[in-house]
């Protein structure tokens, strides 16, 4: 699939430069996350967000440590010239002149520049900073290059129930069991399928349904809390577990049945520039006799609609939008005096927090031997709502789903036909599948997302002819 610049990573930068909120959260679960796992972000350039969070950062640390000084240097020169008991009123009364003054400045001009970063560049989609790195971003610039290489991985670590983490929301799934005799044999012969080799044509009838950004992918998911003492994916307990093994490998895991360890061959449509995505999963096993096939449905809707403000500001920040900054930037002001030199500290320490919690990490790894180096969600998903923005989106998702579903499942039909088995079993399976639509079995989504067919009304209909009859 092309690499495209998508929305959705312009609205979370904009996120980044004004919502230290959402920094912190950033620099908590991604940029100081060296052990865990960092799930992808569909859609999303991880580093480009992570840097203006740095930015972002940057900034609030100037901005604290000025007013620490000022701060200090008005405790001094009043105490030096008035005494201890007697410079206390006079060091109250200092405040509320020039460093006060100073910090609603500061704090104005802090939140001017984050917007002038938002309606100059993010606006206009000019979010590649041109090139240029701040100190920060040098002094960060390994972690940053290993962001960019974990949303290429084909290994995925979860912490909790779902293992596709960063997909979103399950929407459903199904599964069955089908046979593999031969055809127009009385015996019972059974073909030998070769699980690569169905994967592959199952791919390629993918690729020919040309949706646009569609991407196919094979992946493992594994339990991040069964690694531990597992060489294959995790060379060093200190650090974080390995992200990519080779084609060959996976060839292998298509075939191999591991409790905590999963192949799914992986179905992503990114709808609506980004906004959402759509995947599916797949997964089929075998013995001698049946194949058991398998479908999973997961949905990453779009952001918190408070993260697309950025499309209603105008190229220039009108007067009454700088007069709201600074209201807005009075009682932050005031509330700064006293507490600058604590939150110049915080601010400054943010960025060697990586040492320090690398330090409580190790200790925990030490003392926890089924430490969980799975990861609880993704960067997107924790901006992400829990419902599609309109109708046409829902209509778009339903119809990814239909034609991602049909040509999976007409495609493992032709296989299986071109093997010589005899696909009766798995045509009536597969025709079941397709009436009844997807049962929704857990997530929260909130849109009207299933499709029930014909003959599952006409079995909800049978069922309230019975009730009633049986009340009469």
């Amino acid at each position: 699939m092309e690499k495209l610049k998508y929305d959705i990573s312009r609205y979370l930068c904009a996120a980044a430069e004004i919502s230290p909120k959402f920094r912190s959260k950033v620099f908590e679960q991604i940029l100081h996350n060296t052990v865990r796992y960092v799930a992808p972000s569909y859609g999303v350039d991880v580093p480009l967000v992570v840097k203006h969070c740095l930015r972002g950062h940057t900034r609030d640390f100037i901005v604290d440590a000025l007013i620490s000084v000022a701060v200090l240097w008005t405790f001094i020169g009043t105490f030096k010239s008035h005494g201890i008991f007697s410079g206390i009123p006079y060091f109250v009364y200092s405040l509320v002149s020039f460093p006060l003054l100073l910090a609603f400045l500061l704090k104005w001009l802090n939140l001017y520049v984050g917007f002038r970063v938002v309606v100059k560049d993010l606006k206009n989609d000019q979010h590649n900073m041109n090139g240029k790195k701040s100190f920060m971003e040098s002094q960060y610039e390994q972690r940053l290059q290993q962001l960019e290489k974990l949303q290429e991985g084909n290994i995925a670590y979860y912490s909790g129930y779902s293992p596709f983490v960063g997909a979103g929301v399950r929407l459903g799934g199904w599964s069955f069991v089908c046979g593999t005799a031969k055809r127009g044999i009385t015996k019972s012969e059974h073909v030998v399928i070769s699980l690569p080799d169905l994967y592959r044509h199952i791919n390629k009838s993918m690729n020919s349904l040309h949706i646009p950004h569609l991407s196919i992918k094979d992946m493992i998911y594994v339990d991040g809390k069964s690694i531990r003492n597992d060489s294959r994916f995790l060379s060093n307990p200190y650090e974080a577990p390995s992200t990519h093994v080779a084609d060959f490998l996976i060839d292998e895991y298509k075939v191999k049945q591991e409790e905590n360890v999963r192949y799914y061959q992986t179905v992503q449509v990114l709808g609506w520039q980004g906004n959402f995505v759509f995947s599916s999963f797949f997964r089929i096993s075998k013995n001698d006799q049946h194949l058991f096939v398998e479908a999973n449905y997961y949905l990453l809707p779009p952001l918190e609609s408070v993260y697309y403000e950025i499309d209603r500001l105008h190229s220039s920040i009108p007067v009454g939008i700088l007069v709201k900054m600074a209201l807005s930037s009075i009682i932050p002001a005031i509330i700064s005096l006293p507490t600058a030199p604590l939150r110049a500290v915080r601010s400054g320490s943010a960025f060697f927090a990586s040492w320090k919690e690398k330090k409580e990490t190790k200790k925990q790894i030490d003392e926890d031997q089924r430490f969980d180096y799975g990861a609880y969600e993704s960067l997107r998903e924790m901006a992400a709502t829990n419902k599609l923005q309109n109708f046409f989106q829902q209509s778009d998702v339903d119809m990814y789903r239909k034609q991602i579903e049909r040509c999976f499942t007409d495609s493992i039909m032709e296989f299986l036909e071109s093997q010589g088995v005899d696909i009766s079993e798995f045509v009536q399976r597969k025709e079941t599948v397709i009436n009844q639509g997807i049962m929704v079995n857990g997530g929260s989504f909130t849109a009207e997302n299933v499709s029930v067919g014909n003959q599952a009304q006409m079995l909800i209909h049978q069922a309230k002819n019975v009730v009633q009859n049986s009340s009469v």
